[in-house]
């Protein structure tokens, strides 16, 4: 990942990309003094910000992994991420340096960036205070006293973003490396032909940058610039601020949720009248299924620009479906991209005819293999005739176009973020006075899906939910904590004994 030519600008603040480039040279210099080398991992609590791309752009001359945080995550989640990735250092924003010192050994090597005010501000963060911990570094600091990195520039790697699964723990994805530069250029042609990369585009960030589909979509972008373009940073989505950023700044290309377009939606005419949007050459979006009307309101308003992918972090983009497919095939995911595969296979692993509902599979060969870090049974696990068990429910009809039928069977997604029901039972189900206890999600007209909770107690208690919420939010996200706890007297139960959560919606929706 180079600048290139691509300038960065962030509520006001400019940096070209000749500055991004000479900063990012001199971070490497100042975490190679750290011992930070080939094949290290560093992670980055950082909310999207230019210095969030300088880091990785610095940690790719050194052919380090970045290890993408939620700025959401607790001292408990970081505490488990430094030891499993085995982190080498990590950079913090001084609004989440109290969480970082928590969260991580005095011996890991933290550096800490200031956050700009503006930044700050829109976010409703202030700078926290570290206290006393040895091993901390001033991002500033190395900036002003570091020669610029000067040595040859590693073969880049990819990061390692950690997705949970049905067991709870969140699982690194690490993938391996290409080997030749015509494997590199393949898969750099391939996913920039899904995000519509092109020299001189004008982007608008809006997506958090610890998801793996948003990061790889600014790579993209910067490795198509050569001879200019802009990256411009919205750090939180605000529907009408977005507008008059496309407006102003004459955006042409963003990725998107679906949950981003019903905000948009939601905006009243006159508001939507004022912001001209013309601009737009593609919007591509993924991370959950779009309700057909949606998709179809955002056509009739910014044109036939709006495009869809379907993919996994472990396997990358598998097929996608222009605006014009999606009209001609409403609903659809879209067909299967070059050097890419895609079946529908039943429990057993047999391939299903078209047409036929079952387990979506899936590869893209332009991708290097995967593994999960430290899990590699659990990879194993998902292999089917050289294909990877996606967990979603799908058909694909005769003109092999991919129709997403449901999704895996307990994740939930809302407003485009995957929230995985285990983890969050493994903690309500230690909690006091809870006997019993499930995760699960209900429709939501915003976010597509909204994660709550339902509990049997050992005896009654009177707001329970209010307590249960707060304890949660010692240990979890606050993306991960359940926006209703409802009480029940005994849970549905298969005879297996496993929590019939389809008949458990009913009852409490």
């Amino acid at each position: 990942m180079s600048s290139g030519g691509m300038d960065f600008h962030s509520l006001g603040r400019v940096v070209d990309h000749r500055e991004f480039d000479d900063v990012s040279r001199r971070i490497a210099a100042g975490f190679a003094e750290l011992g930070v080398g080939d094949g290290d991992a560093v992670g980055l609590l950082m909310v999207n910000e230019i210095e969030t791309l300088i880091c990785a752009e610095a940690l790719a001359y050194l052919g380090a992994f970045t290890v993408p945080l939620s700025w959401h995550s607790t001292p408990a989640e970081l505490a488990y991420v430094q030891q499993d990735s085995s982190l080498s250092a990590l950079v913090a924003h001084d609004a989440l340096a109290q969480t970082a010192v928590a969260g991580t050994t005095s011996d890991l090597p933290l550096v800490i960036v200031d956050l700009p005010e503006p930044t700050a501000a829109a976010m409703s963060m202030s700078p926290s205070v570290i206290g006393e911990r040895g091993s901390v570094y001033r991002w500033s600091e190395m900036v002003a006293s570091a020669t610029p990195w000067s040595g040859p520039r590693r073969a880049p790697r990819p990061a390692v973003v950690y997705t949970s699964g049905t067991t709870g723990k969140p699982k690194g994805v690490v993938r391996g490396q290409h080997s030749d530069d015509e494997a590199r250029a393949r898969q750099a042609a391939s996913v920039g032909s899904v995000w519509g990369s092109e020299d001189g585009m004008r982007t608008l960030l809006v997506a958090p940058l610890y998801h793996s589909a948003p990061t790889a979509y600014i790579r993209s972008a910067m490795g198509a610039a050569r001879t200019g373009g802009e990256i411009h940073f919205l750090p939180k989505f605000d529907a009408e601020t977005a507008l008059a950023m496309i407006s102003e700044h004459r955006i042409t290309h963003m990725w998107m949720v679906p949950t981003m377009f019903i905000k948009l939606l939601a905006l009243p005419d006159e508001v939507r009248a004022k912001y001209d949007v013309s601009s737009i050459r593609n919007i591509v979006h993924s991370g959950a299924p779009c309700p057909i009307g949606v998709k179809l309101r955002m056509i009739e308003w910014f044109g036939p620009v709006i495009n869809e992918f379907y993919g996994s972090t472990e396997t990358g983009p598998v097929t996608y479906a222009g605006a014009e497919d999606y009209l001609a095939h409403p609903g659809t995911a879209g067909r299967v991209l070059d050097l890419c595969r895609i079946e529908i296979v039943d429990a057993d692993g047999n391939i299903l005819p078209r047409g036929e509902i079952g387990e979506i599979a899936a590869a893209n060969t332009t991708y290097p293999d995967f593994t999960y870090r430290n899990r590699d049974s659990e990879r194993n696990d998902l292999d089917v005739a050289g294909l990877i068990r996606s967990g979603d429910i799908g058909l694909i009809d005769a003109d092999g176009f991919l129709f997403l039928k449901d999704r895996k069977k307990d994740m939930v997604i809302s407003g485009g973020v995957n929230l995985y029901p285990a983890e969050v039972e493994d903690v309500l189900l230690q909690l006091d006075n809870v006997r019993d206890g499930a995760v699960f999600g209900l429709p939501d007209e915003v976010f597509g899906e909204r994660l709550v909770a339902a509990v049997s107690l050992h005896h009654p208690e009177s707001d329970v939910a209010d307590r249960l919420k707060e304890q949660l939010r010692e240990q979890l996200s606050s993306t991960k904590v359940p926006r209703e706890i409802f009480v029940i007297d005994d849970f549905p139960r298969s005879e297996a004994g496993k929590v019939a959560k389809h008949k458990l919606r009913a009852l409490v929706g």
